[in-house]
């Protein structure tokens, strides 16, 4: 009995000195202001879900609080102070001081592409497993392996540079992602590529931060 009160309580304290620990990383780390932006041509609607999604992602791998898109666009409007190609310094302290924020992050996309190319190994394939069947059903399903040969490919780049309050650049990064699923030519999607790019400069944020 007193050895199983012994074990909770030595329990106790390791899971208090893990909160103790996490709560100083997440404190360290301060508050951020995640900024999306595009200098390539996205869809206005994908652009709206890219913020939400690098909103949501920054709080998750982070672990820092994170001002919400509502927040970030307040801000902007009560100090006239838009984040584009550029930001001036004054705008950025005036951003971080509105925003409470200790760093400000910002995801650019410098890239969003769809190309599709024809991988004729692949075709050949399909048209070589025709050829042993019967010669009239072949003839329909030629196109169909020409169609097999087709592929899509989603490329999306992006550069991520955070911005302390006062201005200064305290990290840059550039990710480019490439979407090219089973299928490819149905569901191959910018927007998957530029969620995997995201995610992927936020643990290198994290670790930088």
């Amino acid at each position: 009995m007193l050895q199983t009160a012994r074990r909770l309580g030595c329990g106790a304290v390791v899971l208090v000195v893990i909160l103790a620990v996490a709560g100083m990383a997440v404190a360290q780390r301060g508050k951020l202001a995640v900024f999306v932006q595009a200098s390539a041509p996205v869809p206005a609607a994908d652009l709206e879900i890219l913020k939400g999604f690098a909103y949501q992602q920054a709080a998750v791998v982070t672990g820092a609080e994170v001002s919400s898109p509502g927040e970030v666009m307040r801000a902007q409007r009560l100090t006239n102070t838009y984040v584009g190609n550029s930001v001036t310094f004054e705008g950025t302290r005036r951003l971080a001081q509105t925003l409470d924020a200790d760093h400000l992050v910002i995801f650019r996309v410098v890239r969003w592409e769809s190309q599709i190319s024809f991988k004729p190994e692949r075709s050949l394939l399909m048209l070589g497993a025709t050829s042993v069947v019967d010669s009239g059903l072949g003839v329909l399903i030629t196109p169909l392996g020409i169609l097999f040969g087709l592929d899509k490919e989603a490329t999306v780049g992006l550069f991520v540079m955070v911005l302390s309050p006062a201005g200064d650049v305290e990290f840059t990064t550039s990710v480019t992602c490439v979407d090219r699923p089973l299928l490819s030519l149905l569901t191959a999607d910018p927007l998957e590529a530029a969620k995997q790019a995201i995610e992927a400069a936020l643990y290198q944020l994290a670790v930088a931060l």
